[in-house]
């Protein structure tokens, strides 16, 4: 009977535990996750500031895995470089360390009151106050999982076999090979320290023998980041590969100090202090000094990882960069891989605009070819991310996304639209061009290049605006559409002038030299309406 009753408690905390651990996550995103990317630029000017944002990341996750997993999205899309991420995983351990440190005060008998108070304000107020509500009710579910596995495992002191088999822990090496193990099973060193806390607080480890397991639970936190980076991208299986070394040189450089370690814990703490506070300033200690230590070798760990992971192979013809599965769990998150996707789909849209003119000025065939190569990369970017918002729709319904990835998806439309226009209409009159011996007459050709070349402008900046939408910029966007429609009824009355003067070139080229103008209008027209977005938003808040 005591089997089951240790089984049933320890398994049903271990899940509340964890559950308590996704609530605090799921609230703490909703927070504050859609300033993190504000956050970026502030934070990686110095390699201190990383390992400040690290801890940031992970208090956002409640998981130094989790916060990696975003890390190797933020490498993919550029926001930040591999070796900015490197001081920023060591602030990762750091963070876990909060946790640990909550976990550790003995208020298990309060959680059932967290309980209630979490649910009410969640359920009776909205934004942050919901929020709000959801960590506090993250807190108490964590907290009565606690207490259920230590009430579980206080049995465990009277059977000797097990308190046998604990023995064996007081020896360093197994003591971090059973730490490494068993964290790697649960995927989560906060959980691993949570039922260490409690084996320490029912008497059944000492103090000291849990120095080695702390020290296993930091290596084998990067088990779960390892497995996960074997279908990630390159940079993301050099950011596991780096995450893993700092933490086992971290532990083969503390597993020689272990009484040292523990002497300045108890000195710091209080000898008079519970143990669950020892080991949780124990933890913190450890991961402090290691960042800290490892914080000048960034760059060496760096080039050692690059050694170790090799160059990827040959990727499929496309790809999306930036967007993948995780981040389908946070819509607030994906914001700047979203943007990022959709800016190199512009960047290809303005390629096909720019070389558009080619085959009608230099009869460039190849110029076709190479618009029917971007027409097919363009239709895949709108293809696969919009299967990525219907699946993220799956999960967090539209009604909670943000203003800016619905703005996003205009963008797309627009994008799309533009590269129809030079796919379609321009390269089907670029065709009958080339199979016909004609050709624009010299001041009609310069004209079709100067407004050529005010279209390209303006795609230019709609693709700049979509970095901050700053309304002077897209009012100015605005005003150059004016400008640049007035110029084209310019040019097409100066086309018709030459038209109908004697002994003209402009006869046969007519039809094609005012299509042009016409189709170039129309990719103004829709760059502007980048601009036009920014007021639309405006006027909906």
């Amino acid at each position: 009977m005591d089997i089951l009753f240790i089984i049933i408690n320890v398994i049903g905390g271990l899940g509340l535990f964890l559950l308590g651990m996704e609530l605090l996550s799921s609230g703490t995103k909703k927070m504050a996750g859609h300033r993190l990317r504000h956050l970026l630029d502030g934070f990686l000017k110095t390699k201190t500031g990383g390992v400040g944002f690290g801890i940031l990341l992970t208090l956002l996750f409640q998981s130094s895995s989790a916060a990696s997993v975003v890390l190797i999205g933020f490498i993919d899309a550029s926001l930040i470089t591999f070796t900015q991420t490197l001081p920023v995983v060591l602030g990762t351990g750091i963070g876990t360390t909060i946790t640990t440190q909550l976990i550790s005060f003995n208020v298990g008998q309060y959680a059932l009151m967290f309980v209630g108070f979490g649910f009410f304000i969640k359920s009776f107020t909205k934004g942050r106050w919901s929020h709000l509500g959801q960590l506090i009710l993250g807190f108490g579910v964590l907290f009565f999982g606690m207490r259920l596995m230590s009430d579980g495992m206080s049995p465990l002191r009277d059977m000797p076999q097990f308190v046998e088999l604990l023995t064996h822990l007081e020896r360093p090496w197994a003591g971090l090979l059973v730490g490494m193990l068993l964290t790697a099973a649960i995927q989560s060193s906060a959980a691993f320290i949570g039922i260490l806390i409690t084996l320490v607080n029912s008497g059944l480890i000492s103090f000291e023998a849990s120095l080695p397991l702390i020290l296993g639970t930091n290596i084998g936190t990067t088990v779960t980041a390892l497995l996960a980076a074997l279908t990630a991208s390159h940079q993301g299986r050099k950011l596991a590969v780096a995450n893993a070394l700092f933490r086992v040189f971290g532990a083969m450089l503390f597993i020689w100090f272990i009484h040292p370690w523990g002497e300045f814990t108890t000195f710091i703490t209080g000898n008079s202090a519970a143990s669950a506070r020892l080991l949780a300033n124990a933890h913190t200690i450890f991961n402090v000094v290691m960042a800290f230590t490892m914080l000048p070798f960034t760059s060496f760990i760096g080039k050692i990882a690059a050694k170790i992971v090799p160059l990827p192979k040959k990727q499929h013809r496309f790809s999306l960069q930036y967007l993948n599965n995780d981040l389908l769990k946070s819509p607030e998150l994906s914001m700047p891989f979203l943007q990022k996707e959709v800016q190199d789909m512009g960047e290809v849209v303005y390629s096909m605009v720019k070389v558009c003119l080619r085959p009608f000025i230099q009869r460039d065939e190849k110029s076709l070819d190479k618009i029917k190569a971007w027409e097919e990369k363009t239709d895949f970017y709108r293809d696969e991310i919009n299967q990525f918002m219907v699946r993220l729709n799956d999960g967090h319904p539209m009604e909670q996304w943000g203003e800016e990835i619905f703005r996003m998806l205009h963008v797309i439309n627009e994008l799309e639209q533009i590269a129809d226009v030079v796919s379609v209409n321009i390269s089907r009159q670029a065709e009958t061009w080339l199979n016909r011996n004609i050709k624009f007459s010299e001041q009609g050709q310069k004209e079709l290049i100067e407004y050529h070349q005010r279209s390209l402008k303006q795609l230019e900046r709609a693709l700049i605006l979509m970095h901050d939408w700053n309304p002077s910029d897209a009012l100015k966007m605005k005003m150059k559409y004016r400008k640049y429609a007035t110029r084209a009824f310019e040019l097409e009355r100066e086309h018709y002038k030459r038209l109908f003067k004697p002994q003209t070139q402009s006869l046969e080229s007519s039809k094609v030299h005012m299509e042009l103008i016409n189709l170039l209008r129309i990719v103004n027209s829709r760059a502007t309406n980048f601009g036009r977005m920014v007021f639309m938003s405006e006027e909906y808040e």
